[in-house]
């Protein structure tokens, strides 16, 4: 698996690499000091993880994901953060990342989760779920329009509730059919008829609605 990594801080950036190449599986092929590098280098080499720090100058991790979003759609983004602040976490959720991780993530737990990004998964470290798992429970479940989703979510049948499940954890549909034992084209159908049970058109949106919501 062909990894880029993006960070300004050089000791992290030569340091993380080296320990990544030492992982079974696992190539960092590029380094990058800033997101419009990073940039740069995706245009060139072929990339199937991008793992980009979220404080970057010129482009920080945020921009970086989105640009890399609308470049490259099917290339997975792993956010990685000293986690200073909550709101860059959904801001990441938004921008469709597959992973948001934290700094003291060991070497080995690290390319385990980047390996999971990169079949699809979305991928959270424990403090990052921890935090903001228990700040919207307490500041967000209970508003009515999360009530009136959590309604529409548990009147949902069961077929339907066992995709809303897989979604909101970020599988692709492939995933989701194995999982089910579908086919992919039985599970484009349910998505479909789930967003419009919920009200949703997004992916990103309806997961962020049920984070919020206690999900």
């Amino acid at each position: 698996m062909r990894v880029l990594f993006a960070d300004d801080d050089q000791i992290i950036r030569e340091g993380l690499a080296n320990l990544l190449n030492h992982q079974d599986g696992i190539t960092v092929v590029a380094t990058a000091e800033n997101g419009a590098q990073a940039l740069d280098i995706l245009a060139t080499q072929p990339v199937d993880v991008a793992l980009v720090d979220v404080d970057m100058p010129v482009l920080d991790g945020i921009q970086t994901a989105q640009r890399i979003a609308k470049q490259y759609p099917k290339l997975a983004v792993v956010i990685l953060t000293a986690f200073e602040h909550e709101e860059s976490f959904v801001r990441s959720l938004e921008q469709n990342v597959r992973g948001f991780l934290t700094k003291d993530i060991p070497p080995d737990r690290l390319a385990e989760q980047l390996k999971r990004a990169h079949a699809g998964e979305r991928v959270f470290g424990s403090r990052p779920t921890e935090i903001l798992t228990s700040n919207f429970l307490a500041t967000s479940s209970n508003a009515p329009e999360y009530l009136d989703f959590r309604r529409r979510v548990e009147a949902l049948p069961p077929y339907l509730r066992d995709v809303f499940d897989l979604v909101i954890e970020a599988y692709p549909n492939k995933t989701i059919a194995r999982r089910l034992k579908l086919s992919e084209n039985t599970v484009r159908t349910y998505v479909r008829e789930l967003f419009v049970a919920l009200d949703f058109t997004s992916r990103n949106q309806l997961t962020i609605t049920a984070l919020k919501a206690g999900y």
